[in-house]
């Protein structure tokens, strides 16, 4: 589930198309840019795509979405009509006893219609091991608040009982447009002054 380079292949066909949403919900940090999390980024067009998009920085060439690598996932599940971002988590950021990890960051609301596919999905990445976390975007330049559900859902994993997951989402999606006090302010490790 890692998204190591060498090993994953991107679905053969399968490209962003008018979605923008990592350029817009994750927060990009290296030496050649910041952007901060929420905050669009000042290269996205207004019609979509990107400005700069053939000299764009290399974070940006890099990365992609769970979607464009999870074959088995469909277009409704491409994030602007999903509302969930899959983003998998770098080897070294994995906590000791993971292999593999996978943020599901809910970018708006899942239609109705997908929400017993995502909860199943959930359920299937923490009864294998997978390292799994839910993340609602705070308001712009604010942290994500990031929870890990391993622990609190393993049972639920187990037993296929949707029931605590379909409840730990809904608590989450209340977090949606709640005040910048329940969120940290994001800080730049690369901002030049």
């Amino acid at each position: 589930m890692s998204r190591g380079e060498s090993s994953v292949e991107l679905v053969d066909g399968r490209a962003c198309g008018d979605c923008t949403v990592c350029c817009v919900v994750t927060q990009i940090d290296t030496k050649e840019f910041q952007k901060l999390p929420g905050v669009r980024c000042q290269h996205l067009c207004t019609a979509g795509g990107c400005s700069i998009y053939e000299t764009r920085p290399p974070i940006c060439r890099t990365y992609h979405c769970g979607w464009r690598y999870l074959g088995f996932l469909g277009d409704n599940w491409r994030p602007d009509r999903s509302g969930v971002l899959l983003a998998f988590t770098p080897d070294n950021e994995l906590p000791e006893g993971y292999a593999s990890g996978v943020t599901f960051i809910l970018a708006g609301r899942p239609p109705s219609g997908l929400n017993r596919a995502l909860y199943h999905y959930v359920a299937s990445l923490i009864a294998d091991g997978v390292h799994v976390m839910l993340a609602v975007p705070g308001p712009p330049g604010f942290y994500p608040a990031v929870t890990v559900l391993n622990d609190r859902l393993r049972e639920a994993a187990r037993t296929r009982d949707h029931a605590p997951i379909e409840a730990v989402f809904a608590d989450a999606l209340a977090l949606i447009g709640a005040p910048a006090e329940r969120f940290r302010p994001a800080v730049s490790q690369h901002a030049t002054s």
